[in-house]
């Protein structure tokens, strides 16, 4: 009899045990799951209100646009409207293949530990007298740079091209919609670029992922298919859009400081309203903000500090 009670109560401390783990998410099997899900499915995890993504928000502020995605089968259909040109608003929608959009996401970031030189047989290097630059394994590009083992950046131009299937798809999709409205002027297709990255709702995702880092980038793909991004985020798919609107001479990312803060905005020559302008290589370039719904008549006057510039030039 006392071998039976000596079962029960074992019993009885594994099912507390068990619903104690799966109260607080330990369950291994969800883990599992999670694990096992296509990355279009983790993409558009966060739109369903679950929060298994590898980066979510942590600051988030929505002007009432978002971007809806919905599965079918093992591929997303993305459908955004937003303020278009003058008073009308657009309705874009966006396939994401499951099997081009896993192969493109997978090539964008790296391991925590992708700039210590001794590492150079797990990931392709490229050295230089000052800089060198990592790449992933089945990468086509390289898609950050460093200086040491701690200081790093992030290849905007190489950013640029591995994104250029979907900032295509919207420039294609603008210059489409202005030439029937038959206002396909070159400031309309800035708005038009414009208005889509700023009605994004935005929101910081985290620079680290387990052994992963993405440096606070997050690829139109994801920013999408997520329904929020950041200011890096948002000026590097302004500018992958325009690339396609307008002469790549004419556009800039520009890195700078707020208020002590580290910041990313795009630059656009061309344009001639009141504003903080930069001049790099015989142009002016007005310094548009992406993360906020200002016009182009509207942009700030001296607020961006310790101005950093970087030409936009398709690899």
């Amino acid at each position: 009899m006392s071998e039976l009670y000596i079962y029960l109560i074992i019993l009885i401390f594994a099912v507390a045990i068990l619903n104690s783990n799966l109260a607080f998410g330990a369950n291994p099997l969800k883990k599992n799951l999670t694990e096992n899900l296509s990355v279009i499915e983790q993409l558009t995890k966060y739109s369903s209100k679950q929060k298994n993504y590898r980066r979510t928000p942590k600051n988030f502020a929505s002007f009432g646009y978002a971007v809806h995605a919905r599965m079918v089968e093992e591929d997303a259909f993305l459908e955004y409207k937003f303020p278009f040109v003058g008073s009308k608003e657009a309705q874009f929608t966006l396939k994401l293949n499951a099997k081009t959009t896993s192969s493109t996401v997978s090539k964008y970031g790296c391991k925590t530990h992708c700039f210590a030189r001794d590492s150079a047989n797990t990931y392709k290097l490229q050295s230089t007298d000052h800089t060198f630059l990592y790449q992933n394994m089945n990468a086509d590009g390289f898609y950050f740079y460093g200086f040491g083992k701690d200081e790093y950046g992030i290849n905007y131009n190489e950013v640029i091209a591995l994104s250029d299937e979907v900032n295509y798809a919207v420039a294609k999709f603008i210059e489409i919609e202005l030439q029937k409205m038959g206002k396909d002027t070159y400031e309309n297709r800035v708005r038009a670029a414009l208005h889509f990255v700023q009605f994004i709702p935005y929101g910081v995702p985290d620079f680290d992922a387990g052994d992963d880092s993405y440096f606070g980038l997050a690829l139109p793909h994801e920013s999408l298919a997520i329904s929020y991004s950041d200011c890096d985020s948002k000026s590097t798919m302004f500018a992958g859009i325009l690339h396609h609107l307008i002469s790549e001479q004419n556009i800039v990312l520009v890195g700078c400081v707020i208020e002590g803060q580290g910041h990313m905005i795009t630059g656009v020559a061309g344009l001639y309203y009141p504003g903080q302008y930069v001049s790099h290589q015989g142009k002016d370039y007005l310094l548009i903000e992406t993360t906020t719904p200002i016009t182009l008549e509207n942009q700030p006057s001296n607020r961006f500090q310790e101005i950093s510039v970087i030409s936009v030039k398709q690899q």
